[in-house]
């Protein structure tokens, strides 16, 4: 099968990218020919996704008149002949409209920001609790009460109208990828038909360096200090700084690592200083996925402290796999694959006292961690699993062919 793969970056960006990435892999493995298409052009300093790729700047709504952006994407597909189309980031309503004219279309909708929402991903940042409303109305005047998105009249109304068109334009596709039964549901409740969207769960690909460690999920280098994990964007929403906050109240000394990147890492670094002494705190920058897998194999804790709605929150599964503990909290997507008490911790979202209470729990609990780990590790491998996932996608592309066939 000819596939096009469909993505806005054509750099490793975050997880959307990461996916991506595995995905081109995995289907090449399986024999297919994969082409990316993508609208950003990839950064010097960055990763590309995937060497077989065509740079369309057109995919961009900023590029070009309609007229123009419409000729160079129908030459672009026409060129590649692919059998389906899969999109990642196609926000436009025209673009997928083009593309399902053109050939089965089929969108991965990995977010709610402009596609089910027009502000932040169903986020009230003032209050740090999801949005429980779904698109309408009230998004008009949301962002002046809770901070969910821009308050820029005509900038928000630009934001309404992409939303509003991407769902009127979702409700033609034959079928809807979503990566979450969270995500299922965010969608069925702005009106699409439950039965053309599919949950599938993106796969954790263990990178070669890390299948190769001899030690499989087992923790293979002794700390000091039991190590407590952060791995994500340096955003607001992600929670980093609640926990920092929360070292404050546990008392056993551990090791806190922060792996990523982003503009809170000042403000980060500014409360990090006043973490207790009786605690370790470093930043590492982004890593490479094999040395970050290998942190989580040495890991008491992986913490999750997102208050965003994570539609699935892909450092998590990863973690697990290599028998990492999680302690998160509950919101969004992330009940879906932490089991409390047996995959990992759950608390309540924002409380940073019940968060410093399970990392205390994990770090005293040397029987406790060792029985999560266990079992992350044997629901990770099961629930992630790349031919599960593959499966699953092979029968939604012979769905969406028959279904326009």
């Amino acid at each position: 099968m000819r596939i096009l793969h469909v993505t806005q970056h054509g750099s490793m960006i975050g997880g959307v990218e990461s996916y991506a990435a595995d995905l081109h892999r995995l289907l090449q493995r399986d024999g297919h020919t994969v082409i990316l298409l993508h609208g950003i052009a990839v950064g010097e300093s960055r990763r590309a996704i995937a060497p077989e790729r065509l740079h369309v700047p057109a995919l961009r709504p900023e590029v070009g008149n309609w007229a123009q952006r419409e000729r160079a994407l129908r030459q672009a597909v026409e060129h590649v002949a692919p059998d389906v189309i899969l999109t990642h980031d196609v926000e436009e309503a025209d673009v997928l409209r083009l593309f399902s004219r053109l050939r089965p279309t089929i969108p991965f909708v990995h977010v709610h920001s402009r596609y089910i929402c027009p502000g932040r991903g169903k986020f009230y940042a003032r209050q740090k609790q999801a949005c429980p409303r779904p698109f309408g109305a009230y998004c008009a005047i949301a962002p002046y009460g809770h901070a969910c998105g821009t308050r820029r009249p005509w900038r928000l109304l630009a934001n309404m109208r992409v939303t509003k068109r991407w769902i009127e334009a979702a409700q033609e596709m034959p079928r809807l990828l979503v990566a979450s039964e969270y995500m299922k549901r965010e969608l069925m409740a702005v009106g699409l038909p439950e039965e053309r969207i599919v949950v599938n769960p993106p796969f954790v690909d263990v990178p070669c360096e890390a299948e190769a460690s001899p030690e499989g999920h087992r923790r293979t280098i002794s700390e000091t200090l039991p190590l407590v994990l952060f791995c994500g964007r340096f955003y607001d929403y992600k929670g980093a700084d609640l926990l920092l906050r929360a070292l404050e109240f546990v008392t056993s000394p551990v090791r806190a690592v922060l792996i990523g990147e982003g503009p809170e890492q000042p403000k980060l670094k500014r409360l990090a200083a006043r973490v207790p002494p009786r605690h370790l705190v470093s930043f590492t920058g982004w890593l490479s996925r094999a040395t970050v897998f290998g942190f989580y194999r040495r890991a008491r804790a992986v913490v999750i402290p997102s208050v965003w709605p994570e539609p699935f929150g892909r450092v998590g599964p990863e973690a697990m796999r290599q028998g990492a503990p999680i302690v998160a909290f509950r919101v969004g997507a992330i009940p879906e694959w932490v089991r409390d008490g047996e995959t990992g911790l759950l608390v309540e979202p924002a409380n940073i006292r019940a968060l410093a209470a399970a990392i205390e729990r994990l770090v005293t609990d040397e029987a406790l961690a060792a029985a999560l780990s266990a079992r992350a590790a044997q629901v990770a491998a099961e629930q992630f699993d790349a031919q599960r996932h593959l499966e699953r996608l092979m029968r939604t592309f012979a769905a969406v062919q028959r279904a326009v066939g």
